[in-house]
C-alpha cells in the first residue's frame, strides 16, 4: 500500500515489491530491513506469484547499510542477526523458482548493490549508479555483492570496483554486463512490468527449471550439464504443457503467420 515503507502489490502474478524511505535513500535499516524480510518472504511463499520485481521509490533503489547503525553504535548480536535475516531472503530469491527482476534508479551502493544484483534481470535507469562502497569504509562486501558482482561483470572487473569503490554509471555498467537494459527514468516501472508479465504468462515449471539449470550450469563442467538437460528435457516433453503449446504453434503455422508470430504459450 502507498506510504508503507516496504509495499507489496499483486497483479497478474506480478509482486510489485517497493522499498520507500526516500529520507535516507532507501538505507538497510532497522525500519526498512525487517519489513522488507517479511514482505519478501510472504511473495517468496505465495503460489500466486509468479515473477517478483523489487525496485525503490524516491529516485533511489538502495544506498547500502544505515551507516548510524555503524562506528561507535555498532551491536555485533544485532548486526550478526539482522545480516543472517536478509541473507537468507537474498539466496531465496536466487535459487528459488521464481524470476526476479530488480528495477535500478539511482544509488545502489553496498549492500544495495548486491541486493539489486540478487535477480535474473536488472533494468536500470540512465541515472543510475553503482558502487562496492565497502572499500570506503573499511569494510568487507556483503549481501552477496561479491558473489553477484563477479557473475555479472567478471572477476577482474569486481576486484577493480570492489578496490576501488568507484562509482559506475548507468551507461558503464550496461557495457560490462552489470545490467540488462536501461530505460529512461519515465519510463522503466512501466517496461519492467511489461517484461514481469510477459514472462509470467509463461509456463510456470518450465520457468523455474529453466532458472534452476542456468544458475547450475556455471558451477558445472560440459558434460555433467549435458547429461543434466538429457535427463531434464525428456521429462518436459512429455508434459502437458509441452504438448499444448506445440499444437498452438503448429496451427498458427497452418493459418498462414510466419515464425514471427508464434503467439505466447500459456498455462
Amino acid at each position: 500500500m502507498e506510504g508503507e515503507i516496504f509495499s507489496v502489490e499483486i497483479e497478474d502474478g506480478v509482486a510489485r515489491c517497493s522499498m520507500n524511505s526516500p529520507e535516507d535513500m532507501n538505507a538497510l535499516s532497522v525500519k526498512l530491513g525487517y519489513p522488507m524480510v517479511e514482505g519478501l518472504t510472504r511473495v517468496l511463499e505465495d503460489d500466486g506469484v509468479r515473477v517478483i520485481v523489487l525496485r525503490g521509490e524516491g529516485g533511489h533503489f538502495c544506498s547500502g547499510a544505515d551507516l548510524s547503525l555503524l562506528g561507535e553504535n555498532l551491536d555485533p548480536v544485532f548486526l550478526n542477526q539482522s545480516m543472517t535475516r536478509l541473507a537468507e531472503v537474498i539466496l531465496r530469491m536466487y535459487e528459488g523458482p521464481k524470476p526476479v527482476i530488480t528495477e535500478v534508479d539511482g544509488f545502489a551502493v553496498g549492500g544495495g548493490l548486491g541486493l539489486a544484483l540478487a535477480s535474473d534481470i536488472t533494468y536500470a535507469t540512465e541515472r543510475a549508479l553503482f558502487c562496492m562502497g565497502f572499500v570506503r569504509i573499511a569494510a568487507t562486501p556483503d549481501m552477496g555483492s561479491s558473489y553477484f558482482l563477479a557473475e555479472r561483470v567478471g572477476i577482474a572487473r569486481a576486484k577493480e570496483m570492489a578496490f576501488t569503490g568507484r562509482m559506475v554509471d548507468a551507461e558503464e555498467a550496461l557495457r560490462m554486463g552489470l545490467v540488462n537494459r536501461v530505460v529512461d527514468h519515465e519510463r522503466i516501472s512501466l517496461e519492467v512490468m511489461e517484461l514481469a508479465r510477459e514472462i509470467a504468462r509463461k509456463s510456470q515449471d518450465t520457468i523455474a527449471t529453466t532458472k534452476r539449470m542456468l544458475n547450475r550450469s556455471r558451477l558445472l563442467e560440459l558434460r555433467t550439464v549435458l547429461g543434466l538437460e538429457c535427463s531434464v528435457q525428456p521429462v518436459m516433453l512429455l508434459s502437458d504443457e509441452h504438448r499444448a503449446a506445440v499444437r498452438r504453434i503448429l496451427q498458427r503455422w497452418e493459418s498462414g503467420l510466419g515464425a514471427r508470430d508464434l503467439g505466447e504459450p500459456r498455462e
